[in-house]
C-alpha cells in the first residue's frame, strides 16, 4: 500500500498593498497614532488622526511639509506631506497624514505660522 499526498485546499488569502505595508511597519514601528486605517491612493497613503497633539507626533517623527486648508465653518483641514523611511532597497512611500482642527484649538506653535 502506497501512502498519496492529501491535496491541500489553498486559502485565497488577500493580498496586502506593499504600499500600505510599508506604512503600517512604520506606523507600528514608530509607535504612530491613527484614528482609522490608512488609506491607499494614487498619490500617496492616506492616514487621518483625530487632533493637533496627535498630528504633531507625526511631524515629529517624520517631518515633511505642512499645510493648511482655508477655515471653513470655524475649521481646517491641516496636511502633513511626508514619507516612510527609507527601506533596505532605498525606496520610500509618500505618506499624508491630515486633521481637521477648530479654530484656535491645540496647534503646535511651528505651524501656527503656516498659511492656507
Amino acid at each position: 500500500m502506497s501512502a498519496q499526498p492529501i491535496p491541500l485546499r489553498t486559502a485565497n488569502a488577500p493580498t496586502i498593498d506593499p504600499q500600505l505595508a510599508a506604512v503600517e511597519a512604520a506606523i507600528d514601528y514608530l509607535n504612530l497614532p491613527t484614528a482609522r486605517p490608512a488609506i491607499v491612493r494614487e498619490d500617496g497613503v492616506h492616514v487621518v488622526v483625530i487632533g493637533g497633539e496627535h498630528f504633531a507626533a507625526w511631524v515629529f517623527a517624520l517631518g515633511g511639509d505642512v499645510n493648511r486648508a482655508p477655515a471653513l465653518d470655524g475649521a481646517s483641514l491641516w496636511t502633513l506631506r511626508t514619507e516612510t523611511p527609507r527601506r533596505a532597497d532605498g525606496s520610500t512611500v509618500r505618506i499624508l497624514v491630515h486633521v481637521a482642527l477648530v479654530h484656535d484649538e491645540f496647534v503646535p506653535a511651528e505651524f501656527r505660522e503656516v498659511s492656507a
